[in-house]
């Protein structure tokens, strides 16, 4: 199920703009759950205390909080979810393709070329989404995607999967629950095999790390995204920079 979120200050605008969505995913026979603002502030502290967006449609022009500004701060809370501008005013569409947003909107045309940015963005996203880890037991069968893996740990032997996910599905009742993580009773190397995916690397006996979630890599460690420090085997930090090496410049 998609999350979707519509931010626009003119009440008459978002109506509108909420029901050529709710409207365009029906037909698409897409399930989804659409959130509403008239505050990009609001919008922001939801994301901030943990609300995820697959899909974003944000105005340009609000008080207090830019389009612009609200795209950069969504950005670094949520990397992965698309965003299209709805706006009045041509003169930001160059500014919206440089931001990388997925898709410009211009109000005036909203009932032509809405419909297909949505169409576009759901696409993109369910093949995103087929990209998953499924965890299977007699108590859960739960999928992760592979995107939202920040990196793997040996403990004992489980192996559990640390995520950008909100909330804990862990097995043990004793663990933090507000922590996002993922336990199974499987060996890393057994994990690894069935993650099928280049994204991943053996930095140590220890740990498997996402490519997608390293910003870079220190003497001793790796560093990821949300500022974790894992530590790299010395015997496989040449490897392992170039690999990365290759996954910047093919991806990034």
């Amino acid at each position: 199920m998609l999350q979707i979120g519509i931010c626009d200050d003119e009440t008459l605008l978002l109506d509108e703009i909420k029901r050529i969505t709710d409207d365009c995913l029906q037909k698409q026979q897409t399930f989804s759950v659409l959130s509403t603002y008239t505050d990009g502030k609001m919008l922001l502290y939801d994301i901030q205390d943990g609300k995820h967006f697959d899909l974003l449609l944000l105005d340009i022009e609000m008080p207090d909080i830019s389009g612009m500004e609200l795209a950069h701060r969504i950005h670094e809370l949520l990397p992965d979810s698309l965003m299209i501008f709805v706006t009045a005013h041509y003169k930001y569409a160059v500014d919206a393709y440089a931001l990388h947003i997925f898709r410009y909107i211009p109000k005036n045309q909203l009932m032509d070329r809405l419909p297909h940015a949505l169409k576009d963005a759901v696409s993109l996203l369910e093949i995103q989404n087929t990209d998953s880890y499924i965890i299977s037991s007699q108590n859960r069968l739960e999928r992760i995607p592979l995107k939202e893996i920040l990196f793997i740990e040996k403990d004992g032997k489980n192996a559990v999967f640390h995520t950008t996910m909100t909330g804990n599905r862990t097995e043990d009742p004793t663990e933090n629950q507000s922590t996002p993580t993922r336990r199974i009773r499987k060996t890393l190397t057994e994990v690894f095999d069935e993650l099928h995916s280049e994204e991943f690397y053996f930095i140590e006996r220890g740990f498997i790390v996402n490519l997608r979630h390293v910003s870079g890599i220190s003497r001793t460690d790796c560093i990821l995204t949300d500022q974790t420090h894992l530590p790299i085997s010395q015997s496989r930090l040449p490897e392992f920079k170039k690999k990365l090496n290759r996954y910047w410049k093919n991806k990034i």
